[in-house]
């Protein structure tokens, strides 16, 4: 963290320097969480939140000073994101959505689920993320629900206890991946 903060440091006298700070909307952000030994794991192949949940950080003009969202976004989000802040429209075809009026605070909901997902030729899961509850469906086994603000370290599988979400859920699923 004193590494990554030294750095954007940097960044940020280098924009002061060249009079740019005050139109520049810096993003910090990664291509995935990491486990820190949570479960017992290490790395950032699992579907587990630690690993799947991704670091965003934004500051800058137009971005609401202090403020925190948690609700599903996706990476793919961030290319409209830039075009919106840069004063130009996305285009049709592409999956992302701006997150200029999150950024803002204008609104609080942005999507209304988000996926993730791993094929190797070790394994294969996908999941698909709601803002509270999470399905995970690896290759060979029954789809696996939890409960992330009952149950943030996705002990207690519910799948059985709520078939209709795991239904629902999986429908999400299933139409997502077919379109890729």
């Amino acid at each position: 963290v004193e590494l990554i903060d030294g750095q954007v440091g940097l960044i940020m006298d280098a924009l002061e320097n060249r009079g740019r700070i005050e139109n520049t909307v810096i993003v910090f952000t990664s291509d995935h969480g990491e486990m820190l030994g949570d479960h017992g794991t290490w790395g950032k192949s699992s579907p587990y939140q630690p690993s799947v949940g991704v670091p965003l950080v934004a500051a800058g003009p137009g971005v609401r000073a202090g403020g925190t969202f948690d609700a599903p976004v996706s990476l793919h989000d961030l290319a409209a994101t830039f075009l919106d802040v840069a004063g130009l429209d996305p285009t049709r075809e592409m999956d992302s959505r701006s997150l200029v009026p999150v950024l803002s605070g204008a609104s609080d909901a942005h999507r209304a689920y988000v996926l993730s997902g791993l094929v190797t030729q070790r394994r294969a899961w996908h999941l698909v993320f709601d803002d509270r509850y999470k399905l995970v469906r690896k290759e060979g086994e029954l789809p696996h629900l939890y409960d992330l603000q009952e149950d943030p370290w996705e002990d207690d599988d519910i799948a059985a206890a709520a078939p209709d979400r795991v239904t629902r859920m999986t429908r999400w699923l299933d139409l997502e991946l077919e379109r890729r």
